[in-house]
């Protein structure tokens, strides 16, 4: 039985969980949701808090995880600098997880699934996954999210996203539980990030996309 630290500050509000992970399940030790707006100063004295209520030690946590984007800019950096300043002074491997495949794994079969996620003024992070393995993820246009995925599997969390595309599958947000199932995963599996290495994962427009959109702005 392994002690897994769990932090997720990409979305709206955010999570950090403590579980034990066996080799076929994993159990929530304790869980505290953290507020959009006070993430940056209530993310310390929480993790304090699950540590406590979980009854670990930190020198006790065998790997740190996170959900390292896309989403909230400041969010995702927040989480990410907090899990990886943990995962160093602790000495502990650190585990990296797309929010965009917690969400594509909510998927009730396998085969191909598109994950979207809203990006903000009509764009869309999207992940492109099969049976569980992610092919690509960009952040797209929704006119190009749209044409792509005529005739595949959508999931999406977010009602704006529901309305743009009305037979994607619509399924709760997900957060710090969801992604556990995957973070066990990659725990036992021994997949590590680079903890010096590890990046953020914002997700961008290709500049192919960019020189596109800003040619027909100049025909219009």
């Amino acid at each position: 039985m392994q002690t897994l630290l769990l932090i997720d500050t990409c979305g709206a509000g955010g999570g950090i969980a403590v579980a034990h992970v066996g080799h076929s399940a994993a159990t929530v030790l304790a869980e505290r949701e953290l507020p959009g707006r006070e993430t940056q100063e209530l993310l310390m004295s929480a993790l304090a808090d699950v540590l406590a209520l979980a009854s670990v030690k930190p020198a006790a946590i065998d790997a740190v995880a996170v959900v390292n984007g896309p989403g909230s800019f400041t969010g995702v950096r927040i989480g990410l600098a907090a899990a990886k300043g943990l995962a160093e002074a602790l000495d502990k491997p650190l585990i990296a997880i797309s929010r965009l495949a917690v969400l594509a794994a909510q998927a009730p079969a396998s085969g191909n699934v598109r994950a979207w996620l809203d990006a903000g003024r009509g764009d869309i992070f999207r992940g492109l996954y099969r049976d569980g393995v992610c092919t690509d993820e960009a952040m797209i246009t929704g006119e190009c999210a749209l044409e792509e995925a005529e005739g595949q599997a959508v999931i999406v969390m977010e009602e704006r996203l529901a309305t743009l595309c009305p037979r994607a599958l619509a399924v709760p947000p997900v957060g710090v539980r969801q992604a556990l199932p995957l973070a066990a995963a990659m725990l036992n599996r021994g997949t590590f990030a680079d903890t010096a290495l590890l990046d953020a994962n914002y997700l961008r427009i290709p500049d192919a996309e960019l020189h596109r959109l800003r040619a027909a702005a100049l025909s219009a």
